[in-house]
């Protein structure tokens, strides 16, 4: 509660009006809330609604009529005025600083402090990555078939990371599988990473695309050195899941099913793997699979029905199957009718094949994915790479590509 000291002729003038009940103590009209005590106007700010600063007559107006009153009260008059309105100072009395005050209010009165100005409306976005394609038609025209030759060989003066060999439990397989883990220079456990799987070709393992002519420890090691690259977490994989061999014995339904089924060895055991124990990035659009050959199909398979685990999806040379085929090797029954090939759940930032014209394995597959994927209306991106066969002199490019444009949506 705040009192307020009033000059001796007021209080006698305001008890003389009956504007304060004179038994000490007193509580005072609703309206204001007073109470009198000898030498005192005390006031609860709770007890009674908003109060306006100089409104002495309370008539929700401060003006000249409020600084009369409050002249006259100071004189003696005995005029009736609000009492905590008139202490402007605020200092707990009514004197002639609070009427000063008063006179500086009216002649300038404040003004309370104004709004800022409005934001103008946002534009809509126009290439964001909720839009279908968006990311990919930014960086469409950069995609390249050729590579710096600085980019694709190892140089002495960069740091390459750090290669980890692992091995976890697939409940698929039901026993211990290997990968390699790449960590990029510098790696810092407090900090989080994006993280790329990268998948092998039939008969591989996870060795496989570690081999220097397959392009992808140097080309990640130098883009990111060079600023053209997100540093991350590499994650090569063995993907022939099995519970009775740890290799591949020959072109079968059979036995493609067995890296078919990978995709729930890949999201059930190996990912939550790292995870743990690595400082890996979660989401998926800090989440990459790529692969070739074999591992390129098995990339488009998994990462076309596993969107919402995989924002990037990049495949070189990818072998048949998804899909119903035949080639020189076997007739593969398929994982889905040509109708279905395509993306139904989170639509991916990076969608992209590359594929060459003279693969003597997989011929023009990576071209019919390519080509079943516009009849979809999936969008997705494409690299034909001139006198490119099932090597690096695809893979390469591939890589080159993806890499530089992955986690950057």
């Amino acid at each position: 509660m705040r009192s307020y000291r009033l000059p001796g002729s007021l209080m006698a003038a305001a008890i003389a009006a009956s504007m304060l009940p004179v038994s000490a103590g007193a509580v005072f009209e609703p309206e204001t809330g007073g109470t009198y005590e000898p030498g005192f106007y005390s006031v609860d700010p709770t007890s009674f609604g908003q109060v306006r600063r100089g409104d002495v007559n309370h008539d929700d107006e401060v003006d000249v009529m409020d600084l009369i009153l409050l002249q006259k009260s100071l004189h003696g008059y005995g005029a009736a005025l609000n009492a905590q309105a008139a202490d402007l100072v605020p200092d707990g009395s009514i004197d002639v600083y609070d009427m000063s005050m008063l006179k500086r209010e009216i002649l300038s009165p404040s003004e309370p402090p104004s709004e800022p100005p409005a934001e103008p409306p946002a534009e809509p976005p126009t290439d964001t990555p909720s839009q279908p394609g968006a990311y990919m038609n930014r960086i469409r025209d950069s995609l390249t078939a050729v590579v710096p030759a600085d980019m694709a060989s190892r140089n002495p003066d960069v740091d390459y990371g750090t290669l980890e060999p692992i091995s976890y439990y697939s409940t698929i397989a039901r026993k211990e599988k290997r990968a390699n883990v790449l960590l990029p220079a510098g790696y810092d456990s407090s900090k989080s990473y994006p993280v790329l799987y990268v998948n092998h070709g039939i008969f591989g393992d996870c060795q496989s695309m570690l081999d220097d002519s397959m392009g992808v420890v140097a080309l990640a090691g130098n883009l990111a050195a060079a600023g053209e690259a997100e540093q991350m977490i590499i994650v090569f994989t063995s993907m022939y899941t099995s519970e009775n061999t740890d290799q591949c014995v020959g072109f079968t339904p059979e036995e493609t099913a067995k890296y078919d089924a990978f995709r729930e060895d890949l999201t059930e055991c190996l990912m939550p793997y790292i995870n743990e124990h690595y400082a890996a990035r979660t989401d998926r659009a800090s989440t990459a699979i790529s692969g070739f050959s074999m591992g390129g199909r098995e990339t488009l398979y998994i990462g076309m029905t596993k969107s919402d685990v995989f924002g990037y999806i990049g495949a070189a040379c990818p072998a048949p199957g998804i899909v119903p085929a035949q080639d020189n090797m076997m007739q593969h029954p398929g994982n889905m009718q040509p109708s279905e090939f395509k993306v139904t759940g989170a639509q991916p930032e990076v969608l992209f094949i590359a594929g060459g014209t003279n693969d003597g394995v997989v011929g023009n597959f990576p071209q019919q994915y390519h080509a079943l994927l516009e009849q979809n209306g999936q969008e997705h991106l494409w690299l034909e790479v001139q006198g490119g066969g099932h090597d690096g002199s695809t893979v390469v490019p591939m890589f080159y590509n993806f890499l530089r444009n992955v986690f950057k949506s």
